[in-house]
């Protein structure tokens, strides 16, 4: 059985680490230190933890100050009350000022499945991909995760790190170092290459297990953790040895990595590219796999839509 690890457990580790060696490492909490795993830091870090209640636009506003005082601030709260409630101080005072404030998004995409569409986040990386300066992360593993949070730390400008809640698996060895702006190819295919991030990378090893047992395939995959700045180095190599692209994401088909990559493969090497996310709707409440299977998101979900673009595009 593989080692499983809370991703919001492997943030509040790092942080702490950090603020260990930086006392500029601030954490701010909008009632939900505990769910951020953050309660630790206020334990040991009292006079650099800030708790606010339910207040996330102050909060963005907060931080701001902070971080134009020389400060570092990292604060985390549910990902739509971070990214959507709180959009126009993300905007206004942390972009527009290059504010140093590293944004953590927890609950990420349909983690919080039973609490409904009020609770999805489906819509955050569009929206945080939309900003001039700001970074957006998306981590694999747990060892992307802790190198992430480091690299937002030395980093200087906005950054936003999406975290899901659902335990994942070490997918990767712990000696492994992650850069913003670069992917990771980790398997070459020349009939199509999937490119994903989160949770669904794990989904994806899964996937190709069954089509290497299944299938002739031969399918490529690249964990593209940052979003944006985009690795269009990688995108442009894999795209030229393959004869399509399929891009599976947790969230909507529209404007998230699947809107990146195509923004980019239409300009410099148009290629057939499905995304493989939540369709134009409110996801629906219930228990989380069930909807990741739902969407076909799920191992068995991604290996029968790979097939099916692979048949869709033989011929062309």
């Amino acid at each position: 059985m593989q080692d499983m690890i809370d991703p919001r457990q492997v943030f509040a580790n790092t942080v702490i680490e950090l603020a260990k060696g930086d006392k500029n490492i601030l954490a701010i909490s909008a009632d939900s230190a505990g769910s951020a795993r953050l309660n630790k830091f206020r334990e040991l870090f009292p006079d650099r933890f800030f708790e606010f209640g339910l207040m996330e636009q102050t909060v963005i506003g907060f931080c701001a100050g902070l971080a134009l005082c020389g400060k570092i601030p990292f604060f985390c709260a549910i990902t739509p009350f971070i990214t959507m409630r709180a959009f126009e101080q993300i905007r206004n005072d942390l972009c527009y000022t290059f504010a140093n404030v590293k944004l953590a998004g927890r609950n990420s995409g349909l983690t919080n499945a039973r609490f409904g569409p009020t609770h999805h986040s489906l819509e955050d990386v569009a929206l945080m991909r939309t900003l001039p300066q700001m970074v957006v992360l998306v981590p694999s593993c747990p060892v992307a995760i802790r190198e992430y949070v480091r690299e937002a730390a030395k980093h200087k400008g906005p950054v936003y790190i999406r975290l899901g809640s659902v335990k994942i698996p070490y997918l990767y060895k712990d000696q492994e170092k992650f850069e913003i702006g670069k992917g990771k190819l980790l398997q070459e295919g020349k009939d199509l290459v999937i490119i994903t991030n989160g949770i669904t990378l794990w989904y994806a090893l899964e996937a190709l297990k069954m089509l290497k047992e299944q299938t002739s395939l031969k399918v490529g995959l690249v964990d593209m953790p940052c979003v944006k700045p985009l690795d269009e180095e990688l995108v442009f190599e894999v795209s030229k040895n393959a004869k399509g692209i399929i891009v599976v994401e947790e969230h909507s088909t529209i404007g998230g990595l699947g809107g990146a990559v195509s923004e980019f493969l239409s300009r410099e090497n148009p290629v057939p590219v499905k995304i493989l996310g939540v369709p134009d709707v409110f996801a629906c409440a219930g228990p989380y796999e069930e909807i990741m299977d739902e969407y076909k998101l799920s191992p068995r979900g991604i290996f029968e839509t790979v097939k099916e673009f692979a048949e869709s595009i033989k011929n062309l």
